[in-house]
């Protein structure tokens, strides 16, 4: 935070020029229709995210499943003539530990669970450190969809105060 500039809280473009320069690129209707990014996570995919985990499918097999999943969400976008895709987040476990488990300062307990809403339970990450990005973290998965078709794919990404609200920040430390 302490490297950023006033100049780093402006954009260089007003928003007139913004929008001319999206519906050149895009062409997309006046109200156009796209959906939330997670669709929704069958039996089979959970269950091969757990034989990945285990060790007891390759990475291979594990991409392969993936990027089967990622073209059926397509095909279904494209059947209901959605304007803007999304690739339908197979890959991830959690909207906050799948980022969590790939930034650095982040810890993840094995049964850690706590109850989020309903019945649904998360495992929220313990934040110890500096948090960093090592490397990128949706680019692979969000090109692989935008391989598939012509239309605009969205990329989605997990915000920073979500991450922080529904991760345990350590104040122990200094």
């Amino acid at each position: 935070a302490a490297a950023l500039k006033g100049s780093d809280h402006r954009r260089a473009t007003n928003v007139s020029s913004r929008l001319d320069a999206q519906q050149k690129k895009l062409n997309l209707p006046i109200l156009p229709t796209t959906t939330i990014g997670s669709f929704p996570q069958t039996a089979d995919l959970r269950r091969v995210r757990r034989e990945f985990k285990a060790n007891k499918i390759s990475e291979e097999d594990y991409i392969h499943f993936i990027k089967e999943e990622i073209n059926n969400v397509v095909k279904i976008q494209e059947e209901l003539d959605i304007d803007v895709l999304v690739h339908g987040e197979p890959e991830r476990n959690d909207m906050v530990e799948y980022f969590g488990e790939q930034l650095s300062g982040f810890a993840f307990t094995a049964n850690g669970w706590v109850q989020s809403y309903g019945s649904r339970c998360v495992k929220p990450p313990i934040i110890y450190g500096d948090v960093s990005r090592p490397k990128p973290m949706t680019v692979f998965w969000s090109s692989t969809a935008q391989s598939l078709t012509k239309r605009p794919m969205k990329g989605m990404l997990t915000g920073p105060v979500t991450i922080l609200n529904w991760s345990f920040v350590r104040d122990d430390q200094p």
